[in-house]
């Protein structure tokens, strides 16, 4: 009866100490992936100056993604690239100053001598067309007097009219149905001319041949 006593308290503590070893060894291995948790985390501990987040992937406040990089915001300013222009000063067409736009990214006015067109700002003020282009025409009327419109270029006479005098700015001036330019220019029917017409004192006169004109007794 004493040997069943001592076993029984011997088995006791062993099972206490086996309950003791197993709790310290539980607590250890929490510690450790607790350590582990924090180190890859994704905080912004231990990133480079602007980055946060996962594996330092994303920019923290006051920064703008410049290719994999964080540039520091700047504030609008064209000099400096606006707030999204990493850096870089903003470059502005012909005949415009620099200005950033509302979301950050360069733009541009133009001069107050240019109207902006679908390719900057190349047109004088004045010329823009309907086509949103300078010196493109959309129909004739864009045109000067007689000359036509093909492919938003002024160019081409009408029927029976020409451009005489050299001078793109009046058109085509020229009535080919008319002295002195009768059916091109510089070429005149009147005179005392007998070599047509014997019974007819005064010559040849510009009339109808075909569709266009030339001298005719």
């Amino acid at each position: 009866m004493r040997f069943v006593r001592a076993a029984i308290a011997l088995s006791c503590a062993f099972a206490l100490v086996g309950c003791a070893t197993g709790i310290s060894d539980d607590a250890s291995s929490s510690d450790s992936g607790g350590g582990d948790s924090t180190a890859h985390d994704g905080g912004t501990d231990g990133c480079p100056s602007g980055h946060t987040g996962p594996n330092c992937q994303n920019c923290s406040g006051g920064f703008h993604t410049c290719g994999t990089s964080c540039e520091q915001d700047h504030f609008n300013q064209p000099d400096s690239g606006c707030t999204l222009g990493c850096a870089n000063p903003c470059k502005p067409p012909q005949n415009s100053t620099p200005k950033c736009t509302s979301d950050g990214h360069c733009g541009f006015a133009c001069n107050a001598t240019y109207d902006m067109t679908d390719g900057g700002c190349e047109c004088p003020s004045g010329q823009l067309d309907c086509n949103g282009t300078c010196a493109e025409c959309c129909t004739a009327s864009d045109c000067p007097s007689h000359v036509g419109c093909a492919g938003g270029v002024c160019t081409g006479c009408d029927t029976n009219w020409g451009d005489c005098n050299g001078n793109a700015s009046d058109g085509c001036e020229a009535d080919f149905s008319k002295e002195p330019n009768c059916g091109k220019c510089g070429v005149s029917c009147c005179g005392w001319g007998t070599s047509c017409c014997f019974t007819d004192f005064h010559g040849k006169s510009c009339k109808t041949s075909g569709s266009s004109y030339s001298c005719q007794c």
